[in-house]
């Protein structure tokens, strides 16, 4: 028996691993990509609490799954069948906006905001099937990681980066993707391989390199706003800083055309500290998000 339930895990999740190749590659890499995705994931499983932990081990077995970080671009993988769930993903605040405004950049509730918001709520009912509290897991780590990519929560009539279109290191690419992918792919020496595999112990070697360079009171900084009445002040306010870091990073150090032609390694060494901490900061807030709903002390 034993052995037979081992085979159908195996199988489950050569499933999985298959079915999120596949959507990711039909529907392209989306929000930090596999990559900072699984950083995030990583991250975050490092610091739950044993209560959480269990709880959350409880729900991934329900996939086959054993760590976040493969279940982390779910929610990607899903979007050719499910594409009401592409707007989940992003916020469009306009670039010139202070922030977010929820009449304005959230209509009928089909944002990134409301969605965490939502998902979240789903993961604290304990009256909720195990069946919804699982897919609302996925789709909350998932989310949490787009959160803190600032393309993600702005727009400057561009579709969040997607139709800036670059020449990054000579290779022809757009902004977003470059947020996406690129610069952490090249900041922490990481690689993605066809079809978008990537090697899962390089992953959380990364992962790991960033979470011990994490400073306590950084960190506790950063996770504060976790008790239930709380939680979507604090997402606002994330939000509302990946915005921020948009307008003055990701845009803002971008020159205009025409280019120096050694732009690309001035503009990765410039914005590579703000990528690695906003991986830094949605792993750490993940977990706490994930402590409080699923492991309170």
């Amino acid at each position: 028996m034993l052995n037979t339930r081992r085979c159908l895990h195996a199988i489950r999740a050569v499933a999985v691993a298959v079915g999120l190749l596949v959507g990711l590659f039909s529907t392209g890499a989306a929000a930090w990509g596999p990559q900072g995705h699984a950083i995030v994931a990583n991250i975050a499983e490092a610091h739950l609490n044993k209560t959480a932990r269990s709880n959350v081990k409880k729900l991934l077995e329900r996939d086959g799954a054993a760590h976040l970080d493969e279940i982390a671009s779910w929610a990607d993988a899903i979007r050719d069948d499910h594409p009401n769930t592409a707007a989940w993903h992003y916020v469009d605040i306009p670039l010139s906006a202070d922030g977010y405004d929820a009449s304005r950049d959230c209509a009928k509730h089909r944002c990134l905001v409301v969605q965490l918001v939502r998902h979240l709520r789903v993961l604290d009912d304990d009256d909720a099937t195990p069946a919804a509290r699982t897919s609302a897991l996925k789709f909350f780590v998932h989310l949490m990681g787009d959160l803190h990519q600032p393309l993600h929560a702005a727009d400057n009539d561009d579709r969040g980066g997607n139709d800036t279109e670059l020449t990054y290191f000579g290779q022809p690419s757009n902004l977003h993707r470059i947020w996406d992918s690129t610069i952490i792919e090249r900041a922490l020496d990481l690689h993605t391989g066809p079809r978008f595999q990537i090697d899962r112990q390089a992953n959380r070697a990364a992962a790991k390199r960033l979470d011990q360079a994490v400073k306590p009171a950084a960190a506790k900084q950063w996770t504060q706003g976790t008790l239930p009445l709380q939680r979507r002040d604090a997402i606002v306010a994330w939000t509302n800083e990946s915005h921020r870091l948009a307008r003055a990073v990701a845009y803002g150090l971008l020159p205009e055309a025409p280019r120096p032609t050694d732009w690309s390694s001035q503009y990765q060494q410039k914005t590579k500290p703000y990528a690695e901490v906003q991986l830094q900061r949605g792993g750490r807030r993940l977990a706490a998000m994930l402590n409080a709903v699923l492991g309170p002390e």
